[in-house]
């Protein structure tokens, strides 16, 4: 993985987009641990194991950092991303970079915290075909966000997290197939269930 370059304003570092129509083009951070972008290394594996299912897709980003795992879906050929974060300095670097990129009619920006979106956002998760979570490492309110997922569900979850965290097979009607690990980072692949699984009919 490249080092994240230390260039640029004061307080601001940059990564990479991997592939796809920018790729090597730079995304702009902010450093420090409030926000903790994904490492390019595990962008590549996730986008790699995802495949088309990007192309054309619905994106949310949530807990969007500086955007970058949302960036590189738009390059792979996502159609829309929301990116929900609540850090301004963050949201404000999701839109800068939005614009470098030329692609602001395909970005959401939402600034709000994740869990308190999703209760009244369940119209825009059920018509989502991807959603990628990467809440802080230690956060215990990740388990709150894939039952208020579960309750909605998009097509396909994507959650990146500590390697010590287990994520259930079965969260409302979200079903746990597949996972990825790399180093101390879990990725886990949630997808919508065919069928109600709280047996009614």
């Amino acid at each position: 993985m490249p080092p994240r370059l230390k260039t640029g304003p004061q307080h601001v570092a940059q990564t990479r987009i991997t592939a796809g129509q920018w790729r090597g083009r730079v995304i702009s951070t902010p450093s420090g641990r409030e926000v903790r972008p994904t490492r390019a290394m595990v962008r590549q594996s996730v986008f790699d194991i995802l495949g088309n299912r990007v192309v054309g897709a619905r994106m949310l980003d949530l807990y969007a950092g500086a955007g970058t795992v949302g960036f590189e879906a738009l390059s792979r050929g996502a159609a829309t991303v929301t990116f929900v974060e609540r850090h301004r300095e963050a949201l404000a670097l999701i839109a800068k970079t939005a614009e470098r990129f030329g692609c602001r009619e395909r970005c959401m920006l939402v600034g709000a915290d994740v869990r308190r979106w999703l209760r009244s956002a369940a119209e825009q998760t059920g018509a989502a075909d991807l959603c990628y979570i990467d809440a802080p490492y230690q956060d215990p309110e990740l388990e709150s966000v894939l039952e208020l997922l579960g309750a909605a569900p998009p097509r396909l979850v994507v959650c990146e997290h500590h390697r010590a965290r287990e994520i259930p097979e079965q969260i409302g009607s979200l079903t746990r197939f597949r996972e990825a690990r790399y180093g101390l980072t879990t990725i886990s692949f949630l997808q919508r269930s065919a069928a109600p699984t709280d047996g009614t009919a």
